[in-house]
């Protein structure tokens, strides 16, 4: 299973959205109407770098460690037994929405960074601190799918894989990320 630290990054990585949001909210409100694209790009191109600079390296590190995880030197790969699968994909389209209520405040010419902050630590306490974490947005990106299996034993875990389960036979190795999370180890790298 994951230490704590690696934890914190999985958890840290669900706030890159959050930061590509802010990054297109900078650049379009710096973005001149009226003048040419190649203009406006030679003009603004830093805007908002900070955040597009945290975003990319937010969502490497959320990649590198699940593939890392998943790898032949990663966790130790565990057999596995489904007895029943439940699609929760659905789950990601309300955390999106919160991901994009910056968008909201497009109107204002500054974004409120105190705010944004707060509200980004109460949802980071929330997240690391629940089992609510396992619908990263992240993941969905990068083609993973999310699962809740129940295995032999009667306990229920949120499956992550790139393949869509239709035969609970299709998973056999897993590797345990959290208490309540596996990721299916053939179909992750």
């Amino acid at each position: 299973m994951l230490n704590r630290l690696a934890k914190l990054a999985l958890v840290s990585t669900a706030l890159a959205p959050i930061c590509l949001t802010l990054w297109f909210v900078e650049i379009s409100s710096a973005w001149q109407r009226g003048v040419p694209w190649s203009e406006n790009l030679a003009s603004h191109w830093l805007v908002g770098s900070g955040y597009l600079l945290a975003a990319l390296v937010l969502s490497g590190l959320c990649f590198g460690l699940v593939w890392l995880s998943a790898s032949r030197h990663g966790l130790e790969r565990l057999p596995v037994k489904i007895k029943s699968v439940k699609t929760v994909d659905k789950e990601i389209v309300g955390f999106l929405l919160v991901y994009l209520l910056p968008l909201i405040n497009q109107g204002q010419s500054t974004i409120s960074v105190p705010v944004l902050v707060f509200v980004a630590v109460i949802f980071f306490f929330i997240v690391y601190n629940s089992h609510a974490y396992h619908f990263n947005p992240l993941l969905g990106f990068f083609g993973y799918h999310f699962f809740e299996v129940t295995i032999e034993g009667d306990i229920t875990y949120v499956l992550i894989t790139r393949q869509n389960i239709t035969d609970c036979k299709a998973v056999s190795q897993v590797v345990q990320l959290t208490e309540y999370m596996i990721l299916d180890a053939n179909h992750a790298e």
